[in-house]
């Protein structure tokens, strides 16, 4: 009798061991399907900001060609065209010359500091080092992910200024 409960133990040991490897081995097929659509996933959305920094540099230039010579005025008008006749996800356009504190904003900011110089921000100083700067960050007022993309404009090899966007990024699905 002893034997037999030795061994009807020794049975139900192995069952259960049998069990819970065959859910550990489900487990791990799921959680590694989990991973891979999470990557799938994130791909995705790498792939959707890309086509959005891509539409946006391929549209930029035209920008820059207006405003190599617009005086004020023009400046203005064509910073509000772009916003409301090129992408729709646009939050803000601005525009800084090399040669003065003037700093064109669309839609009009008019409550920045008085000693604003837009020229020592990070996205103007570092759009002059390379074709396109670009950053991510999020807006603290309205918690939008924000994509900056700013370029500096040139004229006969001289910098002229930097022309910034501020893309809202699209939802991810």
């Amino acid at each position: 009798m002893n034997k037999m409960k030795v061994y009807f133990k020794d049975l139900l040991m192995i069952l259960l061991i049998s069990t819970l490897t065959i859910s550990l081995v489900g487990c791990k097929g799921t959680l590694k399907a989990g991973v891979i659509k999470n990557e799938e996933k994130v791909e995705t959305q790498e792939n959707k900001k890309n086509e959005q920094v891509e539409q946006v540099k391929e549209k930029i230039d035209s920008l820059c060609n207006q405003l190599i010579d617009a005086d004020e005025e023009n400046i203005h008008k064509a910073l509000k065209d772009f916003k409301e006749n090129t992408l729709e996800n646009i939050e803000d356009m601005y525009f800084a010359k090399e040669d003065s504190k003037k700093f064109y904003t669309y839609p009009v900011i008019e409550d920045l500091p008085e000693d604003y110089d837009p020229r020592k921000r990070p996205w103007y100083e570092k759009a002059k080092e390379d074709e396109y700067y670009i950053d991510e960050f999020s807006n603290k007022v309205t918690g939008k992910k924000i994509i900056a993309i700013s370029k500096a404009i040139y004229k006969d090899e001289v910098c002229i200024g930097v022309v910034g966007i501020d893309l809202i990024e699209e939802e991810k699905n």
